[in-house]
C-alpha cells in the first residue's frame, strides 16, 4: 500500500477543520473555529499538490526527479506550517524558497563541495523557525556533505566510496536512549563531556549512567524523530549519533532535505548540460549520491509528514 493512502483521512475537509479547530484552540489562536474553516481547503490543497508532486517524481527521469520533489516537500512544509502558524502566508516576504545557491558551477565541480546559503526571507526560515525553533543565521551555508552526512541511509555510501564513517549507531527502548560510554573514545573527550554535549547540543535528559553507558530519558520519541535529535535509518529502523562531535547538534531532516532537493533542482534547471553527462556517463561518485539521496527522500519525507501530522492532531 502506498504511503499516500494513509494521507486520505485530511482529505475532507470535514474532518480537517475538526482537527484545526481543536489544535488551535490549544494554541490560543483567536477565533479557532473561523481560522481553521479558512484553512482546512488550503491545507488540504497543499497536501495533495504534494502528493502529486510526488507521485510525478516516482515515475520521472532521474533527471527531473529533483525538480518535482523540491515541490513536493515545499507543499507539505506548507502545510505543516498552518499547523503552527495559522495566518501563514501572512506576507509575500515567506513566500520565496529562503536559500541561494551558484547559478554557473565552476570547472571540475564537485557536488559534495558545492553549498547552499540561508537567505533572510522565505520559506526555509519560516519554516525552521516555527516548525523547530531553529533561527538559522541569514548567509550560513551548508555544504551538501555536511548536508548528506547527516542522513544515516546515506552512511554505507560514505564508508565505501569515501572509506568516511558517518555515523554510530545507539540503542534505545520505551524508557531509555542508551550510549555506550566507548563512544566518548571515539569523539576523544570524556563520557562526562559526552553527557554535556548531548545535553546542552541535542537537549537530552541524562536519567541514569553506570560503569559501560549513560541513560537519557525516551519520554518523547516523536519529538527526538522530528527534531532529528538523534539519526533515524529509515529502512534499518536503527538510531545513531553523527560520526563527528561537531556534528553533534540539532538539525531536523526536513530541512536537510529541502536544502539538498532546492541545490538539485537548480542544478536540473539550469546546469542540464552537467547533469546529463553524469546520469549518462557515470564519470564520478556525485551520480551515486544523487542517485540515492532522490530514492531515500521520495520515501522518508512523506513518511515524516505523516507521522508529525498524526503526531500533532492525535496527540
Amino acid at each position: 500500500m502506498s504511503i499516500w493512502n494513509f494521507y486520505s483521512s485530511f482529505h475532507s475537509a470535514q474532518t480537517v477543520q475538526r482537527l484545526l479547530t481543536k489544535h488551535y484552540q490549544k494554541l490560543n489562536v483567536h477565533e479557532p473555529e473561523q481560522t481553521s474553516y479558512q484553512n482546512c481547503y488550503t491545507f488540504i490543497y497543499f497536501l495533495k499538490h504534494g502528493e502529486n508532486y510526488y507521485k510525478m517524481a516516482d515515475t520521472a527521469p532521474i533527471m527531473i526527479k529533483p525538480v518535482l520533489a523540491f515541490y513536493g516537500i515545499s507543499q507539505l512544509i506548507k502545510a505543516l506550517l498552518l499547523t503552527v502558524d495559522a495566518h501563514y502566508p501572512s506576507s509575500s516576504a515567506v513566500l520565496s524558497h529562503g536559500v541561494s545557491t551558484r547559478k554557473r558551477k565552476k570547472h571540475n565541480y564537485n557536488f559534495l563541495k558545492d553549498e547552499v546559503k540561508v537567505q533572510k526571507n522565505g520559506l526555509y526560515r519560516h519554516a525552521a523557525l516555527n516548525l523547530f525553533q531553529l533561527n538559522h543565521t541569514p548567509g550560513e551555508k551548508f555544504s551538501m556533505d555536511s548536508l548528506l552526512k547527516r542522513i544515516p541511509e546515506l552512511s554505507d555510501l560514505y564508508q565505501f566510496h569515501l572509506q568516511i564513517p558517518t555515523t554510530i549507531p545507539i540503542e534505545t527502548n520505551d524508557t531509555f536512549i542508551i550510549v555506550h560510554k566507548e563512544i566518548a573514545n571515539r569523539y576523544c573527550i570524556t563520557s562526562k563531556r559526552l553527557a554535556e554535549i548531548l545535553q546542552s547540543q541535542l537537549h537530552w535528559m541524562l536519567s541514569n549512567e553506570d560503569v559501560d553507558s549513560l541513560y537519557f530519558s525516551h519520554s518523547a520519541e516523536f519529538h527526538y524523530l522530528w527534531k532529528s535529535s538523534y539519526l533515524f535509518n529509515f529502512y534499518n529502523k536503527q538510531y545513531y549519533l553523527p560520526a563527528a562531535k561537531e556534528d553533534i547538534k540539532l538539525m531536523p531532516e526536513i530541512l536537510i532535505h529541502y536544502l539538498v532537493l532546492y541545490n538539485l533542482s537548480m542544478i536540473s534547471r539550469y546546469e542540464t548540460e552537467w547533469l546529463y553527462d553524469l546520469m549518462y556517463n557515470h564519470h564520478s561518485d556525485d551520480y551515486v549520491f544523487i542517485h540515492q539521496f532522490m530514492e531515500i527522500t521520495l520515501k522518508k519525507i512523506p513518511w515524516l509528514t505523516l507521522m508529525y501530522l498524526n503526531h500533532i492532531f492525535n496527540g
